[in-house]
């Protein structure tokens, strides 16, 4: 008796399991994303590439950063620093980042000082490997992983001649996990034109979400980059935190009447 009270209970359970199963399982598949094809990935890239480079609004961060000398491999001389980055959008356009330097290797800034290495402009190209009128100049490949997608994008070769590419020796690679979103960016360039173009050998960049003004950007929160620096290489690493839109302000101080200018009437 306690066996057949067990098995209809199985039973019911089982039938209540497939009823689930197949009210659950339409809605499941409707959810699943469509396989990223290359074409739509390097849509969605060029579109926040152009964001960043033209619509990003201005905000402002906190920044830690790192800056190295490095000679055979060994670190030769390293300065630690904190500061309020300002990244401003002005009137032609350009976002331009200014910092106001807090603490320097962990103690208040009092006067000036000197890095090994230092980087700027991070946030507003840091999409421009993939920026809609640069993806003539490379070549890209799209992978798949268990994890995400990866780019692969490399110099195009045999351009025509005339052509406003900067890219030759340039190499690198994007990771973008499963709801298509970078994630991650690495960037190589040879000797020869990094010195050329002064570009740094080596960048690499990884990515969060920032919401301002209702929208959500992709931009830096990790920076690293190499410098040659002639027999030495500069090493720049920087965190960013606390990103928050950017409003200046103006403190308005009680009226003044002036005296009247105008000249008496002559009799």
């Amino acid at each position: 008796m306690e066996f057949a009270r067990l098995s209809r209970r199985v039973v019911r359970f089982a039938a209540l399991s497939m009823l689930l199963y197949l009210t659950l399982a339409p809605h499941t598949a409707l959810s699943q994303q469509p396989p990223l094809t290359l074409a739509s990935a390097l849509d969605r890239l060029g579109t926040e590439a152009a964001t960043l480079a033209h619509s990003l609004p201005s905000f402002t961060c906190q920044e830690d950063v790192t800056s190295q000398e490095l000679q055979h491999n060994k670190v030769v001389r390293s300065v630690t620093f904190t500061a309020t980055l300002r990244a401003r959008r002005g009137d032609d356009g350009k976002l331009s980042e200014n910092f106001e330097f807090k603490t320097v290797n962990g103690r208040p800034l009092t006067g000036g000082f000197t890095m090994p290495a230092y980087i700027e402009g991070g946030f507003s190209r840091a999409l421009r490997y993939f920026a809609p009128e640069q993806q003539a100049c490379y070549r890209y490949t799209l992978s798949h992983t268990p994890t995400g997608d990866r780019i692969d994008f490399t110099a195009a070769t045999h351009l025509s001649r005339g052509n406003a590419c900067t890219t030759e020796g340039t190499s690198g690679f994007a990771l973008l996990d499963a709801e298509g979103n970078i994630t991650h960016l690495e960037r190589h360039v040879s000797a020869k034109y990094s010195h050329i173009y002064r570009e740094a050998p080596f960048a690499a960049i990884d990515f969060a979400p920032l919401l301002l003004n209702g929208n959500t950007y992709r931009i830096s929160r990790h920076l690293l980059a190499d410098l040659a620096n002639g027999g030495s290489v500069g090493r720049f690493e920087a965190d960013y935190s606390g990103c928050k839109l950017f409003a200046a302000t103006v403190t308005l101080g009680p009226a003044i009447e002036e005296p009247d200018a105008t000249p008496p009437p002559q009799q």
